[in-house]
């Protein structure tokens, strides 16, 4: 969850600055990719989410902004 919210939280800082604003199909595929790159290193998702009581689409929900 460290590295998810490492990464959230950099997004966030991109996210409305100088012409880069995240529209919604750009934060479904960064939440996609998120999910996709945790996946890809051997992390269930939908376990993770589970132990921390939310529900797998909700991941990046507690840091996001964008």
């Amino acid at each position: 969850m460290a590295a998810v919210e490492h990464v959230v939280v950099a997004l966030n800082q991109i996210d409305g600055t100088d012409d880069h604003s995240f529209d919604t199909i750009d934060r479904e595929e960064l939440c996609e990719y998120i999910d996709d790159a945790l996946t890809q290193t051997g992390i269930d998702v939908e376990a993770l989410a589970r132990r921390q009581g939310i529900d797998p689409a909700a991941l990046t929900d507690q840091w996001r902004d964008w």
